[in-house]
């Protein structure tokens, strides 16, 4: 059985460097989705981490019941996550190079985390469903096979090969790029494709502009900075082992 809100004895530095793309796509898309499952790593199923934690956060099994959230959870498929007003948590994806800030008033769920093979090579295949309020994302990619997929309103979007991002997204659809991100967020919605390039923007309403200086975008930017802090630190602290599944449980 899948391991969900376990108050686990695993740490950033016991975690290899993972590889990444991020993809964002919506539910009819997520749902169409098959990768191979294949048993690999020792039992090991793929799992986000969470980091730090202010604030009142609760986490659920089932969706149904919740229960106080703590560093060093551990989530599978199938978990949900919400921050309560002024709070926040932020989390890393094993293997998809992803460092995610929840911020107040957000719910994600875990949809799918599994293990694929693509083009003959091991990859993660994450899925968080955005379903409530929006999150921060920090991607540091070193391997184009492993995704995490993101669904929200706005459609199927993606960044593609080994790149690096900064990104802000909301479960309305509207989004962002850091204007110093090396990758486009590719926007594949009901009106075809858009390129959403560093230093633009997406919303349902307006399309993709330019991104516009307000008190909003500063408070962003801002969590952007703290969040590639922790990413950043993240990875300075990882070892090359392998996570083992003793790891997992105390």
């Amino acid at each position: 059985m899948l391991l969900l809100c376990v108050a686990a004895g695993i740490h950033a530095e016991d975690m290899p460097l993972p590889p990444s793309g991020l993809r964002l796509l919506a539910p009819e898309a997520a749902a169409r989705a098959k990768p191979l499952v294949v048993s690999i790593h020792d039992g090991v199923s793929p799992h986000a981490v969470a980091l730090s934690i202010h604030g009142q956060c609760d986490c659920s099994l089932d969706g149904v019941t919740f229960t106080n959230m703590e560093n060093g959870h551990v989530f599978e498929q199938g978990g949900v996550i919400r921050t309560h007003d002024d709070a926040s948590v932020d989390l890393t994806f094993w293997r998809t190079g992803a460092t995610v800030r929840l911020q107040g008033g957000t719910e994600i769920k875990f949809g799918k985390m599994v293990f694929g093979i693509k083009d003959g090579r091991m990859a993660i295949d994450a899925v968080l469903e955005l379903r409530a309020g929006k999150i921060f994302t920090v991607v540091r990619s070193t391997n184009p096979d492993s995704t995490l997929e993101i669904v929200n309103a706005a459609g199927r979007t993606i960044v593609e090969g080994s790149s690096a991002g900064r990104y802000v997204i909301a479960a309305d659809g509207a989004q962002f790029s850091d204007k110093e991100s090396s990758a486009q967020l590719k926007l594949i919605g009901d009106n075809g494709t858009t390129m959403i390039g560093p230093g633009e923007q997406f919303t349902r309403q307006a399309g993709k502009i330019s991104l516009a200086p307000s008190s909003l975008f500063v408070e962003d930017m801002v969590q952007l900075d703290q969040l590639q802090a922790v990413a950043d630190e993240t990875i300075s602290k990882q070892s090359p082992q392998t996570v083992k599944r003793d790891d997992l449980v105390k």
